[in-house]
């Protein structure tokens, strides 16, 4: 999360510890809506007093983003809710998503181990512009469920379009991030570039659930080995650079999201395809496909 500075805070909260567990709380309500005692319990183990005395001091800071519901035993945020701790991010809510992804696909947890990391540096990727209101308001869309008036610009058209559509899920490519929806002109479910929604419109009930698409609930196991037409040692070390066992190695995928996958490791051909062939080039394609099953979910 993007804080705001010093000048910028009207309140400056004790200890690091002390004024982040404010930001978690600001963050909770702008992207969500609501909080309770029990959130900041779990994510923080901190006491009931102190989660307590925490909440006290955001109502403190900024009495007119919040109040409580007795009826649904949570602090929610108001329709005048202005930020004051973080600056709203697109590209912060999606690094959480990439962080919760990170620790399910890992032993360890998301809060890095290294004391004294060497001197390194990342390849950056450009940021695809996503508005943060628009990202906010199809968050709350997708928990409702209902389906929405979108104004979208697709690069099969010349001018953009008005659709309606339910989304569900949204899905990183590596590089961008997609919004997977019901596509109610071309009745089926499609992912939509959050970077080309240019307006959201009205919205109304659906009567699509997301339980409905199959590609994205669908996973597949695509089989991966050396180009065999490198050379013995360059398969060798291909196999040593994907960590591939006795030439090959499995990666799991949702069927919605195997066409990414291809692309980002440069599948040209596709040998699980009869008369397909790499012969031409095998340094250009290191790497190609030799099978793809489906598997079952929870894999």
């Amino acid at each position: 999360m993007r804080t705001k500075s010093g000048a910028e805070m009207t309140q400056k909260v004790g200890n690091w510890s002390a004024e982040t567990r404010l930001q978690f709380i600001e963050f909770r309500l702008y992207w969500e809506g609501k909080i309770n005692r029990q959130d900041l319990i779990e994510q923080f183990r901190i006491s009931v007093p102190q989660c307590t005395l925490d909440l006290k001091r955001y109502l403190d800071l900024a009495p007119e983003n919040v109040y409580y519901d007795r009826k649904r035993k949570a602090y929610l945020a108001t329709e005048e809710f202005s930020p004051k701790l973080i600056t709203p991010s697109s590209g912060d809510y999606l690094a959480q998503l990439e962080v919760l992804q990170a620790e399910h696909a890992s032993s360890l947890s998301h809060e890095s181990f290294i004391s004294s990391p060497p001197d390194f540096d990342v390849v950056p990727v450009p940021e695809r512009r996503i508005d943060p209101s628009l990202l906010r308001q199809l968050l709350r869309i997708i928990g409702e469920g209902m389906a929405v008036s979108i104004l979208y610009q697709s690069l099969s058209r010349d001018e953009p379009s008005h659709r309606w559509i339910t989304p569900h899920a949204m899905a990183s490519d590596g590089y961008r991030w997609h919004l997977r929806s019901y596509c109610h002109e071309r009745q089926k479910f499609i992912d939509f570039v959050f970077g080309r929604i240019l307006e959201i419109g009205g919205t109304r009930e659906s009567g699509i659930d997301g339980s409905s698409d199959t590609d994205w609930h669908t996973y597949l196991e695509l089989t991966i080995a050396p180009n065999p037409s490198l050379p013995p040692a360059h398969k060798r070390v291909i196999e040593l650079d994907y960590g591939m066992n006795n030439g090959i190695a499995k990666i799991q995928v949702r069927k919605a999201l195997s066409s990414y996958l291809k692309k980002r490791l440069g599948f040209i051909s596709d040998l699980s395809r009869p008369g397909e062939s790499t012969d031409e080039l095998p340094h250009v394609q290191q790497i190609v496909l030799l099978d793809e099953r489906e598997i079952a979910p929870g894999f």
